[in-house]
Formats: C-alpha cells, sequence, structure tokens
C-alpha cells in the first residue's frame, strides 16, 4: 500500500488470492520487535511462539516490552 501499487487491504487480498483478514494480520506482524525477529531466525524463543500464534494473536502492543511480555519473551 505505501508503495502506491495496492490502494488497500482487499485490494492486496484480491491480487493475491487471500482474504482481507489474512493480509491484515501478515500487517500486523510488520510491527514485531526486531529482537523478537532475531530471537526467532535464532530459534532462541519460547516453543509455543510459531506463527500460527503470531497470526492469531491480532494487532500487536505497540510497546516492544509489551510485545515480549505477551509473547514470553524475556529480556
Amino acid at each position: 500500500m505505501t508503495s502506491g501499487r495496492c490502494a488497500s487491504i482487499n485490494a492486496i487480498a484480491k491480487q493475491e488470492k487471500v482474504s482481507g483478514s489474512y493480509v491484515t494480520r501478515l500487517i500486523y506482524l510488520a510491527f514485531l520487535d526486531p529482537g523478537i525477529v532475531q530471537r526467532i531466525l535464532k530459534r532462541d524463543h519460547p516453543e509455543e511462539l510459531n506463527a500460527e500464534r503470531l497470526m492469531r494473536i491480532g494487532p500487536l502492543p505497540t510497546a516492544w516490552s509489551e510485545q515480549r511480555a505477551l509473547l514470553g519473551i524475556s529480556d
């Protein structure tokens, strides 16, 4: 959307042949704490923290410390 190639979430969903809610849930992940992303990449995260759980959570808190608490990741 920021590039201007698609005007809305529904336009992206239609183009990619997925639901608008799926696109929305993916967009939420763009705001995931970079430290959490690094821990996931290093496989240093709680076992129960997986893509399915992240997709179900919905909007993440904007504060990274609150994200870590919600997802069970200590500093």
